[in-house]
């Protein structure tokens, strides 16, 4: 039974559409846009008719960049940087998601989230599929469209307007804010799709 991490941004909520998963989990670790996110995957599931968990836990002390409010690490990959914050997601569903007969975790990345992040190519997916089915539970994890682009993802998944205009993006607040990585991305992609023209 699958388990999608549903952040309520464009990648998985199209996610949501195309692959219809049993359960959908959208997780509060601390990040500022936490209340958009929830908002905005709880809506995404109302119009799919998905059945919808939110998780809270409190890791504000490990974040790091935008998602955090603070100034990235001098190393840091992208401004958003949290360190291992897929890993721990991952880990978050798969704990969340065995009581409930869950045995596969899906995500939303994609081909360019590689581009910026190690924790988002296919590589880091594969070894976090491996180390999760070596423990207690053999849950699996899946990135059914980490080798698409992100509208490449929203052409396969057939997601309507009325399920995108629900997504939040933003990494710094609960409305978006339209400056930063997450807005400027949303806005590309939906330009280049000719959507909500």
């Amino acid at each position: 039974m699958e388990l999608l991490l549903l952040s309520g941004g464009l990648e998985s909520a199209a996610l949501a559409a195309w692959r219809r998963p049993a359960l959908t989990l959208t997780v509060d670790y601390g990040q500022r846009p936490a209340a958009a996110e929830v908002r905005a995957a709880a809506a995404v599931c109302g119009e799919l008719g998905l059945d919808h968990h939110v998780i809270r836990v409190d890791c504000r002390h490990l974040g790091g960049g935008l998602l955090a409010a603070q100034q990235p690490a001098a190393d840091a990959p992208s401004p958003e940087w949290w360190p291992y914050r897929n890993q721990l997601l991952a880990t978050f569903a798969a704990a969340w998601g065995i009581g409930r007969g869950a045995t596969s975790i899906i995500v939303g990345s994609v081909r360019e989230d590689g581009d910026r992040h190690r924790d988002g190519t296919a590589a880091f997916y594969d070894a976090l599929d491996r180390l999760l089915a070596l423990q207690e539970g053999q849950m699996r994890v899946q990135a059914p469209a980490i080798a698409m682009s992100s509208e490449e993802l929203l052409t396969q998944s057939g997601v309507s307007d009325e399920v995108l205009g629900w997504t939040h993006s933003c990494h710094i607040a609960d409305i978006a804010c339209g400056a930063c990585p997450g807005c400027y991305k949303r806005r590309e992609v939906l330009d280049r799709l000719g959507r909500f023209r």
